[in-house]
């Protein structure tokens, strides 16, 4: 398993693709920075006192909201998928499966260890997004403060989970279509918001038929369950609840994978 890693990161470091989506990132990082202190420091005096904080809901800039600008986004996500999708495809373009993965009755082994690789390149991705942003409001900005360390790892602990979380769903759709536009519609599907009607819609059913659910279908959801989660100001019970989605469909994600690649003939 651990041969196949270091070959899988190895693939991943010599791939161009790799390198432009951490420069996709990095510009990301700029563009969020440039949000802030637009927002906060108001250089061009565009806003009345106080509005632009009220627009984000804080005045300063501290760790934990580094954390929430970079990840709490629906582009990261996108950047993710671009990058777990291409990853994942590389080896179905390239002939790697056929040569190798077909000549062994453990093709699940395969799976697991492309996956873990993707993730080890996406938290380098996000590791170097997050240098950036950090960087550049704490050289540049009027109104940052460190903040609460404490906070700031709460709040990377529970994003970072449902990244990795993200790149599970992420690979289990392009090991399910072996293509690059059908994990990349797929996961774009996912991570824009697109099921959010069809959220909707079940949460009104559920509504009509029940009279104040304590949850409702979209809770569920993990798209929804994300990107509405608190992860700074989430209590025991709210933090334990989106641990526990986060690993049902992580299980999921990952285990699916295994399964398709392992029952597949290679071709």
């Amino acid at each position: 398993m651990f041969n196949l890693i270091k070959m899988n990161l190895y693939r991943m470091r010599h791939a161009v693709s790799t390198w432009v989506i951490a420069i996709v990132t990095i510009v990301f990082a700029f563009m969020q920075f440039g949000s802030l202190k637009l927002l906060l420091d108001d250089p061009f005096h565009m806003f009345d006192a106080g509005e632009g904080a009220e627009m984000l809901g804080f005045s300063t800039v501290g760790g934990e909201h580094i954390i929430t600008t970079l990840l709490h986004n629906s582009n990261i996500l996108i950047i993710a998928a671009v990058f777990v999708v291409l990853f994942a495809n590389a080896e179905h373009k390239s002939g790697f499966d056929k040569n190798l993965i077909g000549i062994t009755n453990h093709k699940w082994k395969h799976a697991l260890a492309r996956w873990i690789s993707a993730v080890i390149g996406m938290t380098c991705i996000l590791a170097i997004g997050f240098v950036v942003l950090f960087g550049l409001c704490a050289l540049f900005m009027n109104s940052f403060s460190f903040g609460s360390a404490a906070a700031m790892l709460k709040s990377a602990g529970f994003l970072y989970l449902g990244m990795v979380t993200f790149s599970a769903i992420f690979f289990f759709f392009t090991t399910l279509f072996k293509s690059s536009a059908g994990g990349i519609v797929a996961s774009l599907v996912i991570s824009l918001g697109i099921l959010n009607l069809i959220e909707q819609l079940l949460d009104l059913a559920v509504n009509k038929i029940f009279s104040h659910p304590a949850y409702v279908p979209s809770d569920f959801f993990f798209d929804n369950a994300y990107m509405t989660f608190d992860a700074s100001g989430a209590g025991m019970k709210a933090g334990l609840v989106f641990v526990a989605i986060c690993l049902v469909y992580l299980a999921l994600s990952v285990g699916g994978s295994m399964l398709l690649q392992q029952k597949r003939d290679v071709r």
